[in-house]
């Protein structure tokens, strides 16, 4: 009877303590979850930084694009200005020939010969 006591303790002390092992593998597990959980989250983050990171570099190729053929497009423009503005002022002087011309034309007709 003794024997059977003892072994009885023995089992409800074998007991408490695989109780308050498991308790404490619980807790660590709860840690060790939630450590992985973060980790998942900063990987997520990274990953989406990494993914925004390539998108932005695409819209910055894409712009530095656009301003390349938006400089072109003025400097296109301001030779085709300046070419007008050439060819206006030829006009201009052009026309100051005529004028003289005529002038001097019309000085002939209205001088008795």
């Amino acid at each position: 009877m003794q024997d059977i006591e003892r072994e009885y303790r023995e089992r409800i002390s074998m007991n408490k303590k695989l109780r308050c092992e498991n308790k404490d593998l619980k807790m660590q597990l709860q840690k060790v979850e939630k450590k992985l959980a973060s980790m998942k989250e900063i990987e997520r983050l990274e990953n989406a930084s990494e993914e925004e990171i390539v998108e932005l570099k695409s819209k910055i190729f894409n712009l530095k694009s656009r301003l390349y053929q938006a400089k072109k497009n003025v400097q296109d423009k301001e030779k085709y200005i300046s070419d007008l503005e050439k060819r206006l002022e030829e006009s201009e002087e052009q026309v100051d020939r005529l004028q003289c011309q005529i002038k001097a034309i019309s000085s002939r007709k209205n001088t008795p010969e």
